[in-house]
């Protein structure tokens, strides 16, 4: 009787969770079959334990996981993030789809969101987002020698321009039809992110994040003005490729393509080494000291990108550039993943700006799309028979160049199997990376009165 008492005790204590009164009683001597019956009823008892342990253990970390002081935590994780970037964005169907640097902005979204990092940003991360843009400026625009390219572009340099002209034209009409939503949602923002979309879709999102850091835009409205231009160029592209489908190659390889191709080739392996990491670091903070020292803090980033284009256009090619050239891009890309790993650092605060102004930067961007293709259609319709310039075949490569960067419009040339026309493409849009900020500066100087 006693000891079916002491089990009633036990079991209640079980079911009530005081743990410390089922233990003591375990201790009571007992028969061989009802002690295998106890053991089974320790093991299940220290499970539960264990599992409460865990519980207790969570309910006691701290969020975020990496506080805001802690720099080196930060730059840890966000480097960490850049670099897992690259592996989701070429080994994943969806970051395929996204493309690496929005899928390195989306992972730091993810983080700030769910408490490993400080939601709203941190100094940490802002001092590592300034220098990975001011570092990423003169090291891509290394490779934007303008002199070669105008050169050895022909007929594809003059498509560009009309594709850039396209888009200039474009973001003016944008901007008369979605001021007031941009400006409401944005306030003086809302014309600083058209001006960096205007840059981006000339060159790419090294510029567009040059416009932002000159023109001081809000983080916030940085990340949302990307997220929206990058769920149009996701519409775009594929388009282009339907387009292109098809259509043969407008020309032969000549001996003069076949040299083309072979110093670029010649040049894309070079091998990077500690002495061109050194030279191109060296040459790269020298040309950022001289654009602070002639521009100011606000100029510093426009006058470099002009002293990076004069010197990658004058410098002697074979001695100087070619040797450095591919270790400059490595480490400009490097530079640019990162900051778009900042990009989206701030967390939820980024969702509320995206949410916030996606009507307004959709209508513009809309329209900035819409009325570039035309322009170039109507310049295909009238011109197609008077001007090489104007065949499908080249307009859809400066088109590409033009909104996606030189390596969206090489892919593009390669695909379509226009060999006559992946080099030329390559040079058309570091045109692009060369102008591009100049032309969204002065479309903000223009509109801003």
């Amino acid at each position: 009787m006693m000891r079916r008492q002491r089990y009633f005790v036990f079991l209640l204590s079980l079911l009530t969770w005081k743990w410390q009164n089922a233990d003591a009683l375990l201790t009571v001597p007992m028969t061989p079959h009802l002690h295998n019956v106890n053991n089974l009823q320790i093991h299940s008892l220290q499970r539960i334990k264990t599992r409460q342990s865990a519980i207790l253990s969570l309910d006691s970390l701290s969020f975020p996981l990496v506080p805001a002081n802690d720099e080196w935590g930060n730059w840890a994780a966000l480097c960490s993030t850049a670099a897992f970037s690259q592996v989701v964005g070429t080994k994943t169907s969806v970051g395929r789809l996204l493309g690496a640097p929005v899928t390195a902005m989306a992972l730091s979204f993810v983080m700030a969101s769910i408490g490993i990092l400080q939601p709203g940003g941190t100094p940490a991360a802002r001092a590592l987002q300034l220098l990975s843009l001011q570092m990423a400026t003169p090291l891509i625009l290394l490779g934007a020698d303008l002199r070669d390219a105008i050169q050895r572009c022909g007929p594809l340099f003059l498509s560009f321009m009309v594709a850039s002209v396209a888009t200039l034209a474009a973001s003016f009409v944008g901007w008369n039809v979605s001021r007031s939503m941009l400006t409401a949602a944005l306030g003086r923002d809302g014309l600083v992110i058209a001006a960096a979309l205007l840059a981006k879709n000339i060159g790419g999102g090294i510029n567009y994040v040059a416009v932002c850091r000159t023109l001081n835009a809000n983080p916030t409205a940085v990340a949302a003005g990307l997220c929206v231009d990058n769920i149009f160029a996701l519409i775009y592209f594929p388009v282009t490729s339907i387009l292109a489908n098809g259509k043969p190659d407008i020309e032969t390889i000549t001996d003069k393509d076949s040299s083309q191709a072979d110093l670029a080739a010649a040049s894309a392996d070079a091998p990077v080494t500690v002495q061109s990491i050194s030279n191109t670091l060296c040459l790269s903070a020298l040309l950022l000291w001289l654009g602070e020292r002639i521009g100011g803090p606000s100029g510093a980033l426009p006058v470099c990108t002009l002293l990076t284009v004069a010197f990658a256009s004058w410098a002697p090619r074979e001695k100087v550039m070619q040797p450095i050239q591919p270790t400059a891009n490595c480490l400009g890309l490097a530079c640019l993943y990162l900051f778009f790993a900042t990009a989206g650092a701030p967390g939820l605060a980024v969702a509320e700006s995206v949410k916030a102004s996606i009507l307004p930067l959709a209508l513009f961007l809309s329209m900035l799309y819409a009325i570039h293709g035309a322009i170039l259609l109507a310049g295909y319709s009238m011109f197609q028979r008077s001007s090489s310039a104007f065949v499908p075949q080249r307009l859809l490569v400066a088109s590409s160049a033009a909104i996606g960067g030189p390596a969206t419009a090489v892919a593009l040339a390669e695909a379509a199997g226009w060999k006559s026309l992946a080099v030329p493409s390559i040079l058309v849009g570091n045109i692009g990376y060369a102008i591009a900020t100049f032309c969204a500066l002065a479309f903000h100087s223009l509109l801003n009165r």
